[in-house]
């Protein structure tokens, strides 16, 4: 039954699969990937501006994205 759950939340954590995102105040937000697939790479950069704002009170920032 433990390997039955292990394995199953193994899985799970794979598909809702999320990125850390730092914001310019230092809060670290999760980033769920379905939220922005289909999304080109200006969209998501203003994506995360707009996030950085509604946290952090501003959208004044350069925001860098690391793709690997």
């Amino acid at each position: 039954m433990k390997k039955t759950i292990l394995l199953g939340a193994i899985l799970l954590a794979g598909v809702v699969s999320a990125f850390p995102f730092r914001t310019s105040c230092g809060v670290v937000l999760q980033v769920n990937e379905a939220g922005i697939d289909g999304m080109s790479y200006g969209q998501v950069v203003n994506t995360l501006k707009l996030m950085n704002g509604i946290t952090c009170g501003t959208t004044d920032v350069g925001i860098v994205v690391y793709n690997h």
